[in-house]
């Protein structure tokens, strides 16, 4: 692979789940798929991404039915026990591509059941899991009501993978360090100040499943906030609106730049969102605008987190 300088040529999936654990694997692979192999210009991405909940159905009471292991990092998913990951993990061997790979629910210890999302590097190895931190619990008069700790537990520790090694594949000169959040985890901003500011992250991935409720209200807003608190990228992968019953999914995946500019937007329905990451901007926002250097901590701080990155 030759090494660039500083652009990252990526593209986000955004599709809807069926309750057919096995359609869903085959449409899941088929639009991955097509994301490498029509990328325009034939630039082909490096890093592909796919939203929260890929799998299943997003709903609090059809969870533990689609819940499947999931290792620890380190692992070859490729030889399981996850048959969605094993098939993500096989097509990013397949292209040597790494895999974003959202998030599905996962079965645990002693019958908890996690919103969990995955790295998986171009060999098909777990680079790390993120298991959601902030359960989606809201009940919104005259919009939505939605309980996930019905049936999901929540994680304890934020999740960092580090650029050192370049473990995605990037071929970029500087790598990014990436955070990994899911969701609802983006409304709470020092988990993302905390990810910028203790682990030099340049790079936010968000799998989100945002609602026709609180998407119309919050979605670019949430986004572009984060980008700028933090001057990172953020990469928000959204589930695609389904045609008919079903939870109402937002759609509008969304790319922004350190700048809080959006980049990069789907529509509502299934379709791939090519984007390339100038990463050099990074940099020059933080020089621009030194919020970095300017923090009163005399006044205020972050705690590091406690358990493990």
């Amino acid at each position: 692979m030759s090494t660039v300088a500083s652009g990252l040529p990526l593209a986000l999936v955004q599709l809807c789940a069926t309750e057919d654990p096995a359609l869903n694997r085959r449409q899941t692979e088929a639009w991955l798929e097509r994301a490498v192999l029509d990328a325009p210009g034939g630039v082909r991405p490096r890093v592909l991404m796919l939203p929260e909940v890929w799998n299943a159905p997003y709903a609090v009471d059809r969870f533990a039915a689609f819940a499947e292991p999931i290792p620890e990092p380190g692992a070859d998913l490729t030889q399981g026990p996850s048959p969605s990951l094993a098939m993500v993990a096989s097509l990013a061997r397949r292209h040597g591509v790494a895999v974003i790979a959202g998030s599905i629910p996962e079965q645990g210890d002693a019958g908890r059941v996690y919103n969990t999302a995955t790295l998986i590097d171009p060999r098909g190895v777990l680079l790390a899991k993120h298991r959601k931190v902030h359960l989606f619990d809201v009940d919104v008069p005259g919009g939505i009501c939605f309980r996930e700790s019905d049936s999901l537990t929540a994680g304890e520790s934020l999740t960092v993978l580090s650029g050192a090694g370049d473990p995605l594949g990037t071929g970029l000169l500087e790598p990014p360090n990436l955070g990994l959040l899911i969701c609802y985890d983006i409304r709470f901003p020092e988990l993302a100040l905390l990810m910028q500011q203790r682990h030099g992250c340049t790079v936010l991935a968000c799998p989100a499943a945002f609602n026709t409720t609180t998407g119309p209200r919050h979605w670019h807003l949430v986004m572009r906030a984060r980008a700028i608190d933090t001057q990172c990228f953020v990469l928000a992968c959204s589930s695609a609106r389904p045609q008919g019953e079903g939870y109402p999914s937002y759609g509008h995946s969304l790319v922004v730049d350190p700048w809080g500019a959006v980049i990069a937007e789907a529509g509502e329905g299934e379709q791939v969102l090519h984007a390339q990451l100038d990463l050099s901007q990074v940099g020059l926002a933080r020089q621009a605008i030194p919020t970095g250097l300017q923090r009163r901590r005399d006044l205020y701080q972050l705690r590091e987190a406690e358990g493990p990155t």
